[in-house]
């Protein structure tokens, strides 16, 4: 199956961090670029704050957090709520530029709903088996490249 990477519209660009989307045809799993499209303003805007607040190398374990343990180390969630209902948006974190290990970025993949204090453990599952498949990893490296390839030729 192809992937596609996109960028979120509405982000400043990031020195140190990245944000995008994942997307896979016919993969209905992953499904965050779609419900983040289908999302109202105001809940759509809460999110990019927290995208950027991340992106902006800020920590707050109240919207968005990472897991220290292995072999979880690698996923990521940002959080809301709206009421008693909680939502995450699950992604996963990886180096794409060859040239600038430092830089880090988050692929967000899925949504969902969630009602326990716990994150089910299937969603770090599937987030450990896509980050280590070739084809997604060749396709977040080939858009985070052709990012810094327009941005050299911008300033040229």
């Amino acid at each position: 199956m192809s992937c596609s990477v996109t960028f979120i519209p509405g982000l400043q660009p990031g020195v140190r961090r990245g944000l995008a989307f994942l997307d896979r045809a016919g993969d209905s799993h992953i499904n965050a670029k779609a419900v983040f499209q289908d999302l109202g303003d105001k809940t759509r805007f809460e999110l990019l704050s927290r995208f950027q607040h991340w992106q902006d190398g800020n920590i707050f374990p109240g919207y968005h957090h990472g897991w220290s343990a292995a072999p979880n180390d690698k996923c990521y969630v940002f959080k809301w709520r709206r009421g008693t209902v909680r939502y995450r948006m699950y992604g996963f974190l990886i180096h794409p530029r060859a040239t600038d290990k430092r830089f880090e970025a988050c692929i967000l993949v899925s949504y969902t709903q969630k009602s326990e204090h716990e994150t089910d453990p299937i969603h770090l599952v599937a987030l450990n088996k896509l980050r280590n498949q070739p084809d997604v990893i060749q396709a977040v490296n080939y858009r985070f490249a052709q990012a810094e390839l327009t941005k050299a030729g911008a300033g040229r």
